[in-house]
């Protein structure tokens, strides 16, 4: 066996993981037509992915663009618009070639120089951009369809990193005055819809491209071949939940995104709607800014944790402990190779009022209010969770301030470490440590502890699947030392669909899979 072919053995080995189903799904075969209707939360002011690392930008751009990369149900790596790709004998480079006969919605011909100009941006954005950074020291284009990516050390996780929504491939014109922060005008770009009208307060209307280049493989979640069964996607702003339930039984969608488990119910017992469950879905938690303000006192963090009782916590947020579990790991698939519970303390979830005391005791805290941001309006769950441990941590003279805002402030108030001292947030499962975002030294919270950043740098560096895992265990033990953050618990998702509605086992996944699902018959 080849050096480099020992390499991508220890990538797909270090990065099959399952998440979303249990098994993997494969798309059936529909009759292309229709509108597919969805109703959404909350929208972004722009449909850029690459601009915050919230992932409501995503879901658009998953259906629009495409990356180099894209991720299958099994959670590895699989070639997108890139046709082949191989490490240099000594690990150092990864050169890849792209497909041939690729244009951008456009008509401009994809190149290499459009890779370099997309990833170039996107290595200078936070979360997994900066992680993408570290891992790669220098990207270029020796001709229209190689690109070849200069590794700062031998590292696996590259085709990880790029297959990720936010490491799409743009035109380069249309990236003109754009940057990490700063949005582009459009997403100029290869996937299978164009985006038709965008309107942050109303929805998102996406319409098929007929010229778009499918793959030949199956489908396999964001890899294979893209269906686009719909003639138009339609994204429908509605915050309230009650709203996108009623819409739902009333026909007026076809898909409504994350329900309270309140209406399985409702849903079940509706001859025309379905509820569709989705178990670990991701943690419930709450981020604490540890570069400035109150929070940047560990002893105060810890006391924090052991003055929680996670219970009430997800009862009071998620409703039904039928859909939710008290589970600590940061990995909320218990199934996926970076599983762990590494570094819990005994008795998770239950509270320790003498250790609260003596963390207190130690700590600098003299009852300032600790500013706790949540996006309420979008995520009733930000606020549930955050005003039920306010009222645990009242009790011990730790006070909270939770402070509620439409989701473009949220967004904008946490990146500042002026504004805040917490967040509401959650934590799904990622393709491979380096691009979970709460790790990354740039995401809002900024832990940049250096014994984390140190092993960090060494699991983006190290080959073997068992030993980056032992790395990745050390960090959780670390992070239930410090808390940079709290985990509240493990939430499944909830969805439900019109009857009809065509493979709707592919609706979770975060890639944006909608291209996959086809509309109920319309009348």
């Amino acid at each position: 066996m080849t050096k480099n072919k020992r390499m991508r053995g220890a990538l797909l080995a270090g990065s099959s993981l399952a998440l979303i189903v249990a098994q993997p799904v494969v798309a059936q075969e529909f009759e292309r037509g229709g509108t597919l209707r969805v109703a959404i939360s909350q929208m972004a002011p722009s449909p850029d992915p690459v601009v915050t690392t919230f992932g409501v930008n995503w879901a658009t751009a998953g259906v629009i663009c495409e990356g180099l990369f894209a991720l299958d149900e099994s959670w590895t790596p699989q070639p997108m618009l890139a046709d082949s790709f191989e490490y240099s004998e000594d690990g150092t480079s990864l050169t890849v070639t792209l497909r041939d006969g690729l244009t951008f919605h456009s008509g401009a011909a994809l190149t290499s120089a459009d890779v370099v100009a997309s990833l170039e941006r996107f290595r200078e954005s936070a979360g997994i951009g900066a992680a993408f950074k570290g891992a790669v020291s220098a990207i270029t284009a020796p001709d229209d369809k190689t690109v070849v990516f200069e590794l700062a050390s031998p590292s696996p996780i590259v085709p990880g990193l790029l297959a990720g929504t936010q490491a799409v491939v743009m035109s380069s014109a249309s990236l003109e005055g754009a940057s990490p922060t700063e949005a582009t005008r459009g997403l100029d770009c290869t996937g299978p819809y164009v985006l038709t009208e965008y309107q942050p307060d109303q929805g998102v209307t996406m319409t098929r491209w007929d010229d778009y280049a499918a793959r030949s493989e199956p489908s396999s979640s964001a890899s294979g071949m893209k269906h686009a069964y719909a003639d138009e996607i339609i994204f429908r702003l509605m915050p309230e939940a009650s709203v996108r339930r009623d819409s739902l039984i009333t026909g007026e969608i076809d898909i409504a995104n994350e329900l309270p488990s309140d209406f399985y119910d409702a849903l079940q017992n509706d001859p025309n709607t379905e509820a569709v469950v989705v178990p670990n879905n991701q943690s419930l938690t709450v981020v604490f800014n540890t570069r400035s303000g109150v929070a940047v006192d560990v002893n105060l963090r810890r006391a924090i944790y052991y003055a929680l009782e996670m219970e009430p916590i997800m009862l009071a947020s998620v409703g039904n402990p039928e859909f939710y579990t008290l589970d600590p790991s940061w990995i909320p698939d218990p199934n996926s190779f970076w599983y762990t519970t590494a570094g819990v303390p005994d008795g998770f979830g239950t509270p320790n009022a003498e250790k609260v005391e003596e963390y207190l005791a130690a700590s600098d805290y003299d009852g300032e209010p600790i500013r706790w941001l949540v996006a309420s309006e979008q995520y009733q769950k930000h606020f549930l969770t955050a005003i039920t441990a306010s009222q645990m941590l009242e009790e011990y003279g730790i006070n909270v301030e939770i402070v509620e805002s439409p989701m473009a402030n949220y967004i904008q108030a946490r990146a500042d470490e002026a504004a805040m001292d917490a967040f509401s947030s959650f934590l799904p499962t990622y393709v491979d440590p380096t691009s979970i975002a709460y790790l990354n030294a740039s995401y809002p919270g900024f832990w940049e502890d250096p014994e984390k950043m140190a092993l960090m740098q060494d699991i983006a560096t190290t080959l073997d699947p068992d030993a980056r895992k032992a790395i990745f265990e050390k960090i959780h033990v670390l992070a239930y030392d410090q808390f940079p953050f709290i985990k509240f618990g493990t939430e499944s998702n909830m969805y439900g669909i019109r009857t009809g509605v065509g493979n709707p086992a592919r609706i979770p996944s975060r890639s944006g899979d909608f291209y996959n699902v086809a509309p109920p018959p319309q009348s």
